[in-house]
């Protein structure tokens, strides 16, 4: 294992030296791969090497090492089989990030989907049982919505998404395509899965939330930034990421479970994301998903160290004052704080843009208060975070007082890539044409705004008590009753598996499948007796049969 972790960082060295020489000419480059050959036709495989894709696998591979470097501590046991269902969990990831041709994409699509249930399902309790089967049924929607609209592609000729820009473009296939963007970045109305999903191993969560399985639906739509253009998609895609940020935003303020509020805040990262491109702001939202990649993993794996410190996710358990966890603690802030976009850290030089950009266009202004307002939120929760874990006296018994080695090099090498990774993509992305040239005042707003959430944000300890839970109370936790809809959809799969394992006790399930299994043969024995006879004789039975039903 220690050897692919170091192959992995070789190929981060190598791939950073490349991208600058790929962004400087602005060039792209397809490899094709003949699988197979035929005398009637090739079986091939292309893969698409430009900035967007070289940038994102760098940033996939600098991610997974760091985690599975981490892993080596986090695992106890079955430390092997776990890397391996990492690692393939991130060539799936890589397959969808250079593949331009759809049965490709769709493979890699389908691969996150498998490695996901698995990885969710990994302590096999009920708990992970129970939210993998739901994780998995909420992105199905997604995957059957793709492979619908990679049928109504057929009729055109190609499966290159390069090729769609000179299609006549059709409202069905855009639809379908943009209802499995939305399932598998966690849109509503399919939101309610990603909570869901923190029954996972906290590395698991560190990759999927980060940069593999809820942001390939923002790649995928960048990729097709020409159909959903020409459709003028961009006011739905607005409206939905809008109610989706708003959303997580008031989930998070209640929320106090450590990692189901992380995973908030990358549901409200993601939104900010999609309202980007649907104000045609792509390399922005762009930007913005490869700076959020970085300090996002660092945040998880620092949660994962406070976590297995104190025994629990509940925030307010949780306490570092009285422990020597020095890198986990600068790590923790210092993301919190790139979180909260901070000046001068890497997500301060892409979501500041996003919120002057959505200031100075022709929006609803609604819209764009409440975006803003939603921007002031960001920061409430992360300083919630930061308070409480710097300040909170310690209640419950410590499991571990020190960091190994292994805590120390994966948060310190994701910790320098969310300091400086954003002032110097800005040099290599070209953005010039996006921003636009504002007065002092509209310059100042994002700074000030985070300002003053640092000097008004006061975590007292009337926070940790829990309020009497009323509707609107209920409403907020439940993620605007999304939870409460699929109750019994839940209640039914595990009467489900209850009855399975009742039978498979009496031995009812393996009489059934020795039944099937006789069936199938007799049925396949007598295809063969009738395949012997011969066609006059054939249709001598078939006649006679006939006559007799008539």
């Amino acid at each position: 294992m220690k050897n692919t972790i170091l192959f992995m960082w070789a190929i981060v060295i190598l791939m950073t030296l490349f991208n600058p020489v790929i962004f400087k000419k602005s060039s792209s480059m397809m490899i094709e791969w003949k699988l197979m050959s035929t005398k009637s036709s090739d079986m091939n495989m292309f893969f698409l090497l430009d900035e967007k894709s070289l940038t994102f696998v760098l940033i996939v591979l600098m991610v997974t090492a760091s985690i599975l470097m981490y892993s080596q501590f986090y695992m106890n046991k079955k430390k092997m089989m776990f890397s391996k269902m990492l690692t393939m969990f991130m060539l799936f990831m890589l397959m969808l990030i250079l593949s331009p041709n759809m049965v490709s994409l769709v493979m890699g699509w389908e691969g996150l989907g498998m490695t996901s249930f698995i990885l969710i399902m990994y302590y096999q309790n009920k708990k992970s049982m129970m939210s993998s089967m739901y994780t998995m049924m909420m992105n199905r929607i997604g995957d059957i919505t793709l492979f619908m609209s990679m049928m109504i592609l057929m009729n055109s000729n190609s499966w290159m998404f390069l090729s769609t820009q000179y299609l006549d473009h059709s409202l069905t296939w855009v639809s379908l395509i943009l209802t499995s963007m939305f399932s598998k970045s966690a849109q509503i109305p399919f939101s309610s899965w990603l909570t869901e999903a923190m029954a996972a191993p906290t590395p698991v969560s560190a990759l999927v939330h980060s940069s593999t399985l809820v942001t390939a639906g923002v790649y995928l739509m960048i990729r097709f930034k020409s159909s959903i253009i020409s459709l003028n998609m961009e006011q739905v895609i607005l409206t939905i990421s809008m109610m989706t940020l708003t959303m997580a935003s008031m989930n998070s303020l209640s929320e106090m479970d450590m990692k189901k509020l992380v995973a908030l805040s990358t549901l409200s990262q993601i939104s900010i994301m999609f309202i980007s491109i649907s104000v045609n702001l792509y390399s922005l939202a762009f930007f913005h998903m490869i700076v959020h990649a970085t300090f996002k993993a660092l945040i998880f794996l620092c949660s994962s160290t406070f976590i297995s410190t104190t025994n629990t996710q509940d925030l307010r358990k949780i306490s570092s004052a009285n422990v020597s966890l020095v890198v986990t603690k600068i790590s923790f802030n210092t993301a919190s704080m790139t979180l909260c976009a901070l000046p001068f850290l890497s997500s301060f030089y892409s979501k500041e843009i996003i919120m002057e950009m959505i200031m100075v266009k022709s929006l609803n202004k609604i819209m764009g208060l409440t975006f803003t307002m939603m921007m002031m939120v960001t920061a409430i929760y992360s300083l919630k975070m930061m308070t409480i874990i710097n300040l909170n006296k310690m209640t419950s018994v410590m499991k571990m007082t020190k960091e190994t080695n292994k805590q120390k090099l994966s948060k310190i090498f994701l910790l320098m890539p969310s300091v400086i990774l954003g002032n110097k993509m800005l040099w290599s992305v070209d953005l010039s044409w996006d921003v636009n040239y504002l007065s002092l005042a509209e310059k100042m707003t994002p700074t000030i705004l985070i300002m003053m959430m640092i000097v008004m944000v006061e975590t007292d300890k009337k926070s940790k008590i829990i309020k009497p839970s009323n509707s609107l109370n209920q409403m907020v936790t439940y993620m605007w009753f999304m939870k409460n809809l699929n109750i019994m959809s839940k209640m039914k799969f595990m009467n489900q598996v209850i009855n399975l394992n009742m039978t498979t006790e009496k031995g009812i399930l393996v009489n059934q499948t020795k039944a099937a299994v006789t069936l199938m043969y007799k049925t396949t024995q007598f295809m063969l007796k009738m395949s012997q006879i011969n066609l006059k004789n054939m249709m001598l039975v078939m006649i006679s049969l006939m006559i007799a039903l008539l």
